[in-house]
């Protein structure tokens, strides 16, 4: 069985090069990496499109014709939410239907170890839960489907965000009406939040501007956190890094792990 592993970008191509090496050397099933570019800036496009050529990724090109014009610090939630949405409706549903899927955020890593198809052997879905009130959801950032069993229970999967019975939700909050319909149980996943590497302090908002590094999975993936830059309006839609020391830290970890 081939794994389908995706993730949505909408700059950092570099962080694709880094998923792609760790995928090669942890990912223990067979397995495809699709990659959905959904960013606004045509030069960073050709690099993504570059990346995924020399190492055989599979790349699609989301259309902006329809995308939203939201212009607010949540826009990149929201263009994340209607990514998410249309490559799990035109690819997912009509190209896999019949395989597992493990889709991640474009700026987290697998730095172990790990089968897709064991960690969904006799389940249907697999996620972190987000609770909201008595709301329950996954959140996004890791999600594993199988799609043969999603698609005989209800294939209609919606990633939308927004107010859910009176609750205001993040992106997959509108999972509580498929999980209640459907009497659907989730196998849970966990994360951590790592103190310090090689002696390091890395859960310092000097460092992380509050958003420190998470471990997800048993800490088998290392979730960056803020990678496109959302929480920051001037700069989310490009390559820049406001976080530098951050960034070499993380450097230090994947140098780390890809030795």
């Amino acid at each position: 069985m081939t794994v389908q592993v995706f993730t949505s970008v909408v700059n950092r191509p570099d962080f694709v090069e880094t998923q792609y090496k760790l995928f090669k050397k942890f990912l223990k099933d067979d397995y495809q990496f699709n990659v959905v570019d959904d960013s606004l800036d045509e030069t960073i496009s050709s690099e993504f499109k570059e990346v995924c050529e020399k190492y055989n990724i599979t790349y699609y090109r989301k259309s902006q014709e329809n995308r939203s014009n939201n212009e607010s610090r949540w826009a990149g939630a929201r263009h994340a939410t209607e990514t998410i949405q249309w490559t799990f409706d035109e690819i997912i549903k009509k190209k896999h239907a019949d395989e597992l899927v493990l889709f991640l955020d474009s700026d987290m890593f697998l730095l172990e170890d790990f089968s897709v198809v064991e960690h969904m052997e006799n389940e249907i879905i697999s996620g972190l839960l987000q609770e909201r009130g008595h709301v329950k959801y996954i959140w996004n950032g890791i999600m594993f489907f199988d799609m043969k069993k999603v698609f005989s229970v209800d294939p209609d999967l919606n990633f939308s965000d927004g107010m859910v019975e009176g609750e205001m939700t993040d992106i997959g909050g509108h999972f509580h009406y498929y999980f209640k319909k459907n009497n659907v149980i989730m196998k849970e996943t966990n994360v951590t939040y790592p103190t310090h590497f090689n002696d390091i302090e890395i859960q310092d908002d000097q460092i992380t501007n509050g958003f420190n590094f998470e471990l997800h999975v048993d800490g088998k993936f290392l979730h960056y956190r803020a990678g496109t830059n959302w929480h920051t309006q001037s700069s989310w839609k490009t390559k820049e890094n406001p976080l530098k020391v951050k960034e070499e830290i993380f450097n230090q970890i994947i140098k780390e792990n890809l030795k």
